[in-house]
């Protein structure tokens, strides 16, 4: 049995090869694994994964003083005390700014995204990627007819924010509901001396009269032309459902704490991670729903959106985006920034119950491929006690195989009384090889400690290591965690 660790090392010549746990006395947990993809942990519920191996993880990161990035809160209250507590004990307890309704910190996502360099597509990409995650259980996404609409809510969005951008010189969820909910839905509409006094028109005024780059310019004719040709004489019941997508997205802005939180002032955000600072956004889904899903998918890309843009020069801080009950939050850009956040000393942490979660998240015929590019990203892999056995095979699959040999053999009844007496017998013995799973799905179903007074709080996991072994020339490694 190996048993997590914390040992005192000399420091390292690079900062990324600074070890923040060792899994055993010979196999050390490095800053450089960390960014390389992050942590998956899986585990169901009760088998202690959150008390355990991610409250370990969570110490190490926090105690590594430079490193700032957001975490996500799953659990109503018990996960801010819990991360108080951990801030506490390495003494960073002002680096953890807390972003929740009953604080006073407020971030608008859109207008970041401007003032980031973002321009109208990177503020629609953003709407449409978090239009996924408030959307990730519609069970006719990814089909033929869901992919139509989608494209046409991406433009309808684009030319809003467009037109909203150039007339106002900002973008809010409030102006862009109201741009589009005011548009003619008539060519006789346009002609209305009403509607021409209306925050539509104005905008389109301003927009027009505004100081454009050579883009800009060439552009804004096929703007012109959507809102004043195309839209209007749109089918009623395809313009219905275009509208439907794009302001279900935009209610959710635009409604309540969320309006108050995300689309109003802004006097944090990601550029406060480059000072070693932690977001904990305190707005899980089992408190707020629809309105924290999308609070906590909206810091999450907003933060990935900034790791990508930023240079990394040696010496700067990483960033860690925390995320338990992931499935929540996961989106189709996850594994793009998997993919390319190393090099900008970006990583993820995600924690989850089954393969099942993730697969859940992200439906339709695409939907599993999607799933799976994302959880094959991951550097390090920590399984806890599994609750099915899909997601029990999975890690025996990546494990691998090993050639057994197995013997077998008969006896055939004795023929008479003598041979009895003598000891004389016709045996047959013989023996074949074939591979079978180094770890059998099994182990990972009923073969690992859960935590708790019956198991004297210990909880046991499987780490898979991707591209290098552990000490024992093995990709896999047996550990244990205490709660305490």
């Amino acid at each position: 049995m190996r048993w997590f660790t914390k040992l005192k090392t000399p420091a390292t010549a690079d900062p990324l090869d600074h070890p923040l746990f060792y899994w055993t006395a010979r196999d050390h947990f490095t800053v450089r694994h960390l960014l390389d993809g992050g942590i998956l942990n899986l585990g169901r519920t009760g088998s202690a994964k959150t008390s355990s191996s991610m409250k370990q993880l969570g110490r190490a990161v926090v105690g590594y003083r430079n490193s700032g990035g957001l975490i996500c809160a799953a659990k109503p209250m018990e996960d801010l005390a819990l991360w108080r507590s951990i801030f506490a004990e390495q003494g960073r307890s002002d680096d953890l700014l807390v972003f929740s309704p009953e604080a006073n910190l407020r971030c608008n996502f859109l207008d970041c995204i401007r003032k980031q360099g973002g321009d109208s597509r990177d503020i629609t990409s953003f709407l449409m990627t978090i239009g996924e995650t408030l959307r990730s259980v519609d069970k006719h996404s990814g089909s033929a007819n869901s992919e139509f609409f989608r494209m046409q809510e991406e433009v309808m969005i684009q030319f809003a924010v467009d037109a909203v951008r150039l007339a106002r010189g900002r973008v809010t969820a409030p102006d862009l509901q109201k741009f589009i909910t005011d548009a003619a839905q008539t060519p006789a509409q346009i002609n209305d001396p009403q509607w021409r006094k209306g925050f539509h028109v104005d905008c389109l005024r301003a927009a027009h009269a505004a100081a454009k780059s050579e883009l800009e310019e060439a552009d804004f004719p096929f703007l012109m032309d959507y809102w004043l040709g195309l839209y209007p004489k749109m089918d009623g019941r395809m313009r219905s459902g275009i509208e439907t997508g794009v302001l279900g997205t935009l209610h959710v802005f635009n409604s309540g704490v969320v309006r108050k939180l995300v689309s109003s002032e802004t006097n944090v955000s990601p550029e406060d991670m480059e000072q070693r600072r932690f977001v904990f956004s305190d707005t899980p889904a089992a408190k707020m729903g629809d309105s924290g899903k999308l609070i906590g998918a909206g810091w999450k890309l907003l933060t990935q959106r900034h790791v990508l843009r930023k240079k990394a020069p040696a010496g700067a801080p990483i960033n860690v985006i925390w995320c338990d009950e992931a499935q929540q939050l996961v989106n189709s850009f996850d594994s793009d920034y998997l993919a390319q956040c190393r090099s900008h000393l970006g990583c993820m942490v995600c924690i989850s119950q089954s393969l099942h979660s993730f697969y859940a998240a992200m439906p339709g015929e695409t939907g599993k491929h999607k799933a799976q590019a994302l959880l094959s990203n991951f550097g390090h892999r920590i399984f806890h006690a599994a609750g099915d056995i899909e997601t029990a095979e999975w890690p025996s699959k990546l494990i691998g195989r090993k050639l057994e040999t197995f013997i077998s053999g008969s006896m055939q009844p004795c023929r008479d009384i003598f041979d009895l007496a003598m000891g004389f017998t016709d045996f047959t013995g013989s023996f074949s090889m074939h591979y079978e799973p180094v770890l059998q799905p099994h182990v990972f179903i009923n073969g690992l400690r859960t935590g708790g007074p019956g198991n004297r709080f210990i909880a046991d996991a499987i780490v898979i290591r991707s591209g290098e072994p552990f000490s024992t020339g093995e990709n896999w490694l047996r550990v244990a965690f205490s709660q305490r």
